[in-house]
């Protein structure tokens, strides 16, 4: 869960995948992401 004034966290799983059509699947400092328009999809590879 966020804490107070924290914005919406990402999931972290072993294996990130693409849940809908909006998804992409992205690398930022060498670490594999899913970034979305829906929130509830952010996902960190970790």
């Amino acid at each position: 869960m966020a804490r107070p004034g924290e914005p919406h966290t990402m999931k972290v799983k072993p294996s990130v995948k693409k849940i809908c059509d909006k998804c992409k699947v992205i690398r930022r400092h060498g670490r594999v992401m899913v970034i979305c328009d829906n929130l509830r999809h952010k996902q960190r590879q970790g």
